[in-house]
């Protein structure tokens, strides 16, 4: 995605980690932007504690620029912050939500953008959330559960994910490098290693 020839490009940051984590490292909203700072990249901080406060959130965001639906003009990226595992993502204290729930409720953003939806788990085993690709519904219009998903490929420290995902959106909605340049670039300079995969390329 040319992210450089947007006019808006909303980085949504969705806190939805325990309250003792929160107490302890901050919100990545906040960590984000203290890190950022000097950049034009556009952040909103989140907080969601379980499933139904994320679907809640998901909403709000869909909803939050009218643009949106001109995923030429406007586009949102979706950075969620969480504790996870290889088969879910754990929301607020332990509720967890499967891969297949997380596909139902970003469905009504995909939708929205015409299927324009860059996502970033922040969480331990985060790039399994690939598996979005095979739990879609029929509800689904376009076989795309994502136009990208980044995330790390084992369990990470908290702080590690602050750095290396500072240095991912400083290079990629900052210096609108390539996604692949981009990942190269953070990886190197960070202790928390990232990988992605496009929505595109996914074979069924």
């Amino acid at each position: 995605m040319n992210y450089e020839s947007r006019t808006h490009v909303d980085l949504h940051v969705i806190d939805a980690i325990d309250d003792k984590s929160l107490k302890c490292w901050g919100s990545e909203a906040d960590a984000l932007r203290t890190r950022l700072v000097g950049t034009k990249i556009n952040i909103y901080g989140h907080r969601a504690t379980n499933v139904a406060s994320f679907v809640e959130t998901v909403g709000a965001i869909r909803t939050f620029r009218r643009s949106y639906i001109h995923a030429r003009h406007a586009v949102p990226y979706i950075h969620i912050s969480c504790h996870g595992r290889k088969d879910a993502l754990i929301l607020g204290e332990s509720e967890k939500i499967s891969w297949s729930v997380l596909s139902e409720a970003l469905l009504p953003l995909l939708e929205t953008t015409d299927y324009h939806v860059a996502l970033s788990l922040s969480s331990c085993w985060g790039y399994h959330g690939g598996t979005l690709a095979y739990v879609m519904s029929r509800k689904y219009r376009k076989k795309r559960p994502y136009y990208s998903l980044v995330g790390p490929l084992k369990k990470e420290r908290i702080p590690d994910l602050f750095d290396t995902f500072a240095e991912f959106y400083r290079q990629l909605l900052g210096n609108f490098r390539s996604l692949k340049k981009t990942i190269r670039i953070a990886n190197e300079v960070n202790a928390a290693k990232l990988d992605y995969t496009k929505g595109s390329q996914i074979q069924y």
